[in-house]
């Protein structure tokens, strides 16, 4: 199997815990990524995304 880089934004304290619990858990962070995507590709789970708009009164 080929390996290619694969780079993207994360949010830091996403990236930083994520990090923090896969050196607890001893995993490499390149293989737990992995295994979700093939989850993903699998049909294993779903994203649902959720949009939320605040309406704030404008002070004059």
């Amino acid at each position: 199997m080929a390996r290619r880089t694969f780079t993207t934004t994360i949010d830091d304290e996403i990236q930083k815990h994520f990090k923090e619990s896969c050196t607890i858990n001893g995993d490499k962070m390149n293989d737990v990524l992995e295994a979700f995507m093939q989850g993903y590709i699998n049909g294993e789970f779903t994203v649902e995304k959720e949009v939320k708009f605040i309406l704030k009164k404008m002070q004059n």
